[in-house]
C-alpha cells in the first residue's frame, strides 16, 4: 500500500529509489551502447587487417571474430555477411573522403580558388586516404579481378558508382565555371585511376628508382592534371584555367 504522503503516488517528484532505478537503467543502456561501438570498431579493424593480409576468399568470419575478440554470433549482430563487412571495410574510408571533399567544395563560391589549388587539395587528401588503405585496396582489386563471380562477394562496382557519380557532378560544375572541355564521366575516372594506380602499384612502377614521397606525387599529379604534359600554365590560355576561366564561364552563361 502506497503511503498517503508519497509524492510519487500523486504524480509529484519521483522518490530517491525511483531516481536510482532510472539512473541505473540509463547507465546500463549507455554501457551496452559503448560496448557495441567498441566491438564494431574492433571488428572493422580486424576485418581490414585480415582482408588485406589474406584476401577475401581466404578470410572467414570466424577468423575475423577471433581477431576482434568477439564471438562469431556477435559479429553477425553487427553485419549480415562477410560480403557486407568487406564492403564496409573497403568503401568507408573512400566514402568519408568523398563526403568531406564535396562538403568543403560546396561551402565555397564556385570558381573562388584557382584550379591548381583545388586540384592539389583534392589529390593531397585522396592520396592520404588511398595510402592509408593501400593493402586493403590491393585486396579489393584482386577480388574484382579474380573473384567477381563469387556468390558471396559484394558488388563493389555498384557500391563505388554513387561516389564516382558525386565527383562527376562536382567536375561538371567546375568545368562549366572554368571552361574545361573534358567529359566529366571520363575525366573523373582518369583522375581517380591515376591516383589509385600510383598508390596501389607503386612497387613495380618505381622499381629501380627511389620511391617518391606522397607530397612529390601530389605535386606531379596536380601539374599533370592542371597543365598537361607541359607541367606549367600556358599564359595564352589563362582565360580557360583559374580566375579567367571563372569570368569566361559567367559570361557564357549570361549570353
Amino acid at each position: 500500500m502506497t503511503p498517503v504522503g508519497d509524492p510519487s503516488a500523486r504524480g509529484g517528484a519521483p522518490t530517491a529509489t525511483r531516481l536510482r532505478t532510472v539512473t541505473a537503467e540509463k547507465l546500463e543502456t549507455d554501457g551496452r551502447r559503448q560496448l557495441r561501438a567498441r566491438n564494431r570498431e574492433r571488428l572493422l579493424t580486424a576485418a581490414s587487417t585480415l582482408f588485406a593480409q589474406r584476401g577475401y576468399r581466404s578470410t572467414t568470419t570466424k577468423d575475423i571474430a577471433e581477431a576482434a575478440g568477439i564471438t562469431e554470433r556477435t559479429l553477425f549482430r553487427h553485419v549480415p555477411s562477410k560480403a557486407a563487412l568487406f564492403r564496409e571495410a573497403v568503401i568507408a574510408p573512400v566514402e568519408s573522403f568523398v563526403v568531406d571533399f564535396t562538403s568543403g567544395w560546396s561551402d565555397r563560391p564556385r570558381g573562388a580558388r584557382a584550379a591548381e589549388v583545388e586540384i592539389r587539395e583534392f589529390f593531397d587528401n585522396l592520396l592520404a586516404v588511398l595510402d592509408g588503405e593501400r593493402h586493403l585496396l590491393q585486396a579489393m582489386m584482386a577480388c574484382l579481378a579474380f573473384e567477381p563471380d563469387d556468390a558471396d562477394f559484394p558488388e563493389l562496382q555498384k557500391t563505388l558508382a554513387p561516389l564516382l557519380d558525386t565527383l562527376d557532378a562536382v567536375f561538371a560544375i567546375e568545368a562549366d565555371v572554368r571552361g574545361w572541355k573534358l567529359d566529366p564521366v571520363i575525366g573523373v575516372r582518369l583522375i581517380i585511376g591515376m591516383a589509385l594506380s600510383v598508390i596501389v602499384h607503386q612497387d613495380w612502377l618505381f622499381a629501380g628508382h627511389r620511391r617518391p614521397s606522397r607530397g612529390a606525387m601530389v605535386e606531379e599529379l596536380t601539374k599533370l592534371t592542371a597543365w598537361g604534359v607541359a607541367g606549367r600554365a600556358d599564359q595564352s590560355r589563362l582565360d580557360v584555367l583559374g580566375e579567367g576561366g571563372h569570368r569566361r564561364g559567367k559570361q557564357r552563361r549570361q549570353t
